[in-house]
């Protein structure tokens, strides 16, 4: 078999738009993880 040599030169991709919805869904995730508790906390107080 012949060995070929394969080069790919990739274009530059922008990396905002990647990153932007990534700390979009990081903020929601969040502020789920944030409000749960929250809701969580305040019915356990509300037992005691």
């Amino acid at each position: 078999m012949a060995s070929t040599k394969v080069t790919h030169k990739g274009k530059k991709q922008e990396q905002e738009a990647p990153l932007k919805g990534t700390w979009i869904s990081v903020t929601v995730v969040g502020l789920v993880i944030v409000a749960t508790y929250i809701v969580l906390y305040g019915l356990y107080m509300a037992r005691i």
